[in-house]
């Protein structure tokens, strides 16, 4: 946490990044969803909130949201759907990386709908998406499924906006303006 530059992103509330980091929200078994666009640090505040439970003890797993996705369908193969999804409510919190990078099978959606479907309210999940909420139907394909996941996420959550440039851009071209003027 003590290395992102919350500067250079006006719009995210440090204070309540800080408070989340205390987090309350997992006794309540609350959602957090970072939304924006690319290259503005959602998965460093992800990865920066799941040490922090980590370090007050919490039992802590990431996923990007694809290899989850391929996770589940081979759980489902194999038969052991259940005990997977058994072993995901054994954490505390379940950080999901990278939500809209890649569309999923029919049978991908509804799986990953299942999985946060058994967490709602038992066990917080964190969720990282480059994509605005009307958007998430062209990922899962379903309309009617995705209504209900993103009714099932955003109900008691913290829901923190990621605006502005990408960090890896601004560096892009400050090293380019660095080199031309040297």
């Amino acid at each position: 946490m003590a290395d992102f530059d919350f500067a250079a992103i006006p719009s995210l509330k440090r204070q309540l990044v800080l408070e989340l980091a205390q987090g309350h929200y997992r006794n309540r078994a609350e959602s957090i969803l970072l939304v924006g666009n690319p290259g503005l640090g959602k998965s460093h505040i992800a990865i920066a909130l799941g040490l922090a439970a980590c370090r007050q003890d919490q039992r802590v797993r990431f996923y990007t949201v694809t290899h989850l996705v391929n996770a589940l369908q081979e759980a489902q193969a194999n038969h052991q759907l259940p005990a997977f999804v058994e072993k995901a409510l054994r954490h505390h919190l379940i950080i999901l990386d990278e939500f809209g990078y890649v569309p999923f099978s029919p049978t991908g959606a509804q799986l990953l709908f299942q999985f946060c479907s058994a967490l709602h309210e038992r066990t917080s999940l964190l969720l990282t998406t480059n994509l605005p909420f009307s958007q998430w139907v062209q990922v899962l394909g379903d309309e009617r499924l995705t209504t209900a996941l993103l009714d099932r996420l955003t109900f008691q959550s913290h829901i923190l906006e990621f605006r502005g440039d990408s960090y890896r851009l601004r560096q892009s071209i400050s090293q380019r303006d660095r080199e031309q003027e040297g």
